[in-house]
């Protein structure tokens, strides 16, 4: 195969030498237009793959500051939806077009050419461009990691004219879109008495109690959590400063930005998120063939807090029961003794005002220096250049653990000691560097109707893990190289040929496995340029392009699973009557020398369109692509008696096939200009070989999609004991009873009647089949409305966390008060409750799927520049003032959660519906 690559590439080079020989005076024509590709950049009619491009304008419109978050809904190709709202984290979810290896399919990040790291590491406002790298000549110069997608971020470089000084100042407040609503302890008494009858037990509470819960005291305590220890809303701010400019000589860009971020704490230490941020990118031309470039940046964040993280606090105002503890044992206005209760071993009023305090600091550090020589003397066309780069991130946490008492309020014993004083320690130490150098060699050539374009490039990357809290540890280096190269060829400013390469290298593999040679291809033919489309006034450009190859992938492989490993576990016994006992080991791992790259074969054709005198851009990619040679345990391809241990080896295969599109219309109407646009993307993909051995044909998976939720298939409550006998079943997972879940027995070929684990079949599937936005603008005189809405449908979502399984001794919510009671099961909308931890209705079934689809008006903003003569007086050349609104509305058949994330509050931090107030001055 890497011979047919490389003779490919040669021939390509070949062609278009001897059409040099050929040459006549037909002008180029040129297009200005540029995408940033890996390693350089090329005209938008010469690209043959699928890239979609986000430039700074298109995230400027929105209030979120983490540059995941912004990109939300803004390229047809790229998948992202948000996580919780924790002061300074972002847990958003990204992928580009599905879920291409079932699992594990993050992208790359790539920012300023370099891998191995992150967009939390970088400013929104850093940013000049994203490009989004889909198909596969678009991502193989970036070797090994690259197979799921690249995000490929380009920061913002100084230019050759004035200077030019931005300030932006941002305020607003958060308010939590969903909070869960709970029961109190009066209706909590009574559920649970209910869900101990159900089980055949004797109620825990009299009517005595019930009625005392009604009026609170010291014996009988009500305390809704959520409302004592969440506040309505919070605050954010947010500034930022800009310098750019240079002459031909030198040019210079410098940012400096501030976030703070307030938590939702209302009682003891608030959480405090602080950010600061600074870069400066510098470009300097040595002499008419040397220049240079030098990029600083850094950041710091800050997160001061109680000694409670963010998960464990919201896990435990949805845990805590109203009528678990007091908060205070003593009289009123007495905060110096805290309640106590058996079943939980804190108090929140103590987590937060007695348990000490962590302050989190992470610092980032990157830097790039390069040289660009050109060599245009030596040879025409010809260029050169490299960097080096240099990255750190160091967290450091600093706290104190203290402890304190509680009372027990039935006789006032004290439980626990307080400690009030102790030394700062050291909670976190982790680092991190990264280290990458980069060659390229690049030669350009235009003769006639001929345009040729060589990239060469190099690269050699190594990342390390370093963490000094319980001693000095070190995780494996993450080392990647690749060697590749690409030829662009255009003819007559309507053909294009591409061929690209890559030879990737892995230290993940044997020696004899650790270089595997790559390559794609792709054409691309401008239709609009041909003589019987030139004069068409409804089609201004039109461009049928397509691509195909095969790459490697190793980043989700461990290292050293080509080695055996022997660990030790326990020891043996041996002499008279086993008497002796001594150390023993027992294999740990068996390796597999075989093991090499899982790999991508990828095929794309698109279409691209400007029509209609330039007032539509169309964009329409179809795409299909097949990983094979996907790294598994093989549990089932290897017969058992070898042992319980099973090699890794390379034998999963999965298809992603899909559609992305993207569609814009603008025009104008004399002072009144605006803008409707809209992307989408549908993809599946289908696990096409898949290590199992399943009794049932209905718990297969190989020819089903990878996110297919396996599950028991529901048919409603039973609604009485004629019912359940009716059904003639019974079941592994606890007795049936009036109101609990009647789960379809799918395996009757057993011939016992039994529901049980081999009943479960195909019921929904977990990711969106269908991500789709749509935005509108609309500018009149220097006002401006901006509006963009995401969506996502095609997929499920299992209502089966605490909120909504009320079950054991949980906290109930107020899902509980429509819980079916035996007697009484019509119009119920959930099961029977139970005092078990377990039961037959609290599974995996499809009574408990709910369709996940949403539509959020994710950012709207409401601008106004105002004029000239207003500016000056300020000493600025622009004056602009700005409303915006992120998340506003949320359109969802679930509505007592946040679609988008259902254990968003429940478990960790709420999502957020943020308004804004700012202004933009420019100088």
């Amino acid at each position: 195969m890497k011979y047919y690559i490389l003779l490919v590439l040669a021939a390509m080079v070949g062609v278009a030498s001897a059409q040099q020989n050929n040459n006549d005076t037909i002008t180029k024509v040129t297009v200005e237009n540029k995408v940033i590709i890996p390693f350089g950049e090329i005209t938008k009619d010469r690209l043959v793959g699928a890239v979609d491009v986000i430039v700074a304008e298109d995230m400027s419109h929105t209030s979120d500051y983490n540059v995941e978050s912004a990109l939300v809904g803004l390229a047809p190709g790229l998948i992202v939806n948000k996580g919780s709202g924790s002061p300074g984290f972002d847990t958003t979810w990204m992928r580009i077009r599905g879920i291409s290896r079932g699992g594990d399919d993050a992208p790359l990040i790539v920012i300023d050419g370099i891998a191995n790291r992150s967009l939390s590491s970088i400013s929104l406002d850093e940013v000049a461009s994203i490009q989004i790298l889909k198909d596969v000549t678009a991502k193989m110069l970036f070797g090994s990691k690259a197979a799921n997608g690249v995000i490929m971020v380009t920061t913002k470089r100084g230019y050759d004219g004035d200077k030019k000084v931005e300030f932006f100042v941002e305020s607003g407040v958060k308010r939590p879109t969903v909070l869960p609503e709970y029961v109190n302890s009066s209706q909590y008494a009574g559920l649970y008495n209910q869900a101990r009858i159900n089980d055949g037990l004797d109620p825990l509470y009299s009517a005595e109690d019930i009625a005392n819960y009604r009026n609170p005291s010291l014996m009988y305590p009500d305390v809704d959590f959520h409302d004592t220890f969440l506040k309505k809303s919070t605050q954010f701010q947010r500034f930022n400063a800009q310098l750019r400019g240079g002459d031909e000589d030198t040019k210079y860009f410098l940012n400096v930005g501030f976030i703070g971020e307030d938590g939702l704490e209302k009682i003891g230490k608030t959480q405090k998120f602080n950010r600061l941020n600074i870069r400066s990118n510098l470009d300097y031309r040595v002499n008419n063939t040397v220049t240079a470039f030098l990029d600083i940046a850094g950041r710091m964040d800050i997160w001061d807090r109680a000694n409670i993280d963010n998960a464990t606090f919201f896990s435990r105002l949805s845990s805590h029961r109203p009528n678990d503890y007091p908060l205070y044992t003593g009289e009123i206005g007495d905060t110096d003794n805290l309640g106590w209760s058996p079943r939980v071993a804190t108090n929140l009023v103590g987590d937060f005002t007695r348990s000490g305090y962590v302050n989190n600091k992470n610092y980032y550090a990157q830097t790039n220096f390069g040289l660009n020589f050109d060599l245009n003397k030596l040879v025409e066309g010809l260029s050169a250049g490299g960097y080096v780069t240099f990255d750190f991130f160091n967290n450091i946490a600093l706290g104190k653990n203290l402890t304190y008492s509680r009372i027990d309020p039935s006789d006032g014993t004290r439980i626990g000691t307080d400690v009030l004083q102790a030394a700062e320690v050291r909670r976190g130490d982790n680092s991190t560097q990264n280290l990458g150098i980069v060659a390229k060699i690049d030669y350009e050539k235009s003769w006639g109707k001929n345009d040729l374009q060589i990239n060469i490039t190099g690269f050699r990357q190594t990342l390390t893990r370093k963490s000094t809290l319980d001693g000095p540890t070190t995780q494996q280096d993450d080392k990647n190289l690749n060697l590749g190269g690409r030829v662009n060829y255009m003819y007559d400013n309507k053909y294009v040929i591409e061929g690209s390469a890559s030879y990737m290298g892995s230290d993940k593999f044997t020696e004899a496995n650790r270089w595997g040679l790559f390559g794609a291809g792709g054409l691309a033919w401008i239709i609009s340029n041909e003589d019987f489309l030139k004069d068409s006034k409804s089609i201004n450009y039109l461009k049928l392009k397509g691509s195909f190859g095969v790459m490697g992938y190793d980043s989700s492989i461990e290292y050293l699973l080509f080695r055996d490993f022997y660990t030790g576990g326990g020891g043996f016994r041996f002499g008279p009557g086993n008497s002796v006992q001594d150390f023993a080991w027992r294999a740990g791992q068996i390796g597999n020398p075989d093991l090499t790259f899982e790999k991508s074969r990828e095929f794309n054709v698109g279409v691209e369109a400007t029509l209609f005198n330039n007032k539509v851009d169309l964009e329409v990619n179809y795409f299909n692509e097949l990983r094979y040679d996907i790294p598994i345990v093989l549990n089932n391809a290897i017969p058992d008696y070898t042992g319980q241990l099973k090699p890794i080896g390379n034998f999963n295969e999965v298809s992603n096939k899909g559609v992305d599109l993207s569609i814009n219309y603008s025009n104008s109407i004399k002072d009144f200009n605006y803008s409707i646009g809209g992307n989408l993307i549908y993809s599946k993909a289908v696990n096409e070989v898949y290590d199992e051995i399943n009794e049932y044909a209905n718990l297969n998976r190989t020819g089903l999609a990878t996110d297919a939720i396996m599950g028991w298939v529901a048919d409603g409550l039973y609604q009485d004991d004629a019912a359940i006998a009716s059904h003639g079943v019974t079941s592994s997972y606890g007795d049936i009873i009036p109101g609990d879940v009647k789960l379809l027995d799918i395996v009757n070929d057993k011939g016992d009647n039994i529901i049980d684990q081999f009943d479960r079949q195909v019921i929904g599937n977990s990711t969106p089949r269908v991500n789709y936005s749509l935005n509108l603008n609309f500018e009149y005189k220097g006002l401006e409305l901006f509006v963009l809405g995401q969506g996502i449908t095609g997929f499920d979502r299992y209502q089966s966390n605490s909120y909504y399984w009320n079950v054991g001794e949980n906290k109930y919510s107020v899902q509980a008060l429509g819980a079916a009671v035996p007697g009484s099961v019509s119009g119920a909308t959930s099961p029977r409750l139970t005092s078990l931890s377990q039961s037959h209705s609290y599974r995996g079934s499809s009574y408990w799927l709910v369709d996940g689809s949403f539509f959020k008006i994710r950012t709207a903003e409401l601008s106004y520049a105002f004029k000239e003569d207003v500016s000056k007086k300020l000493g600025a050349s622009k004056f602009k003032l700005f409303v915006r609104g992120n998340d506003l509305f949320t359109f969802s058949k679930i509505k007592n959660s946040d679609p988008e994330n259902l254990n968003a509050g429940v478990t960790n931090y709420p999502m957020y519906t943020t308004v804004s107030l700012g202004l933009k001055l420019t100088y």
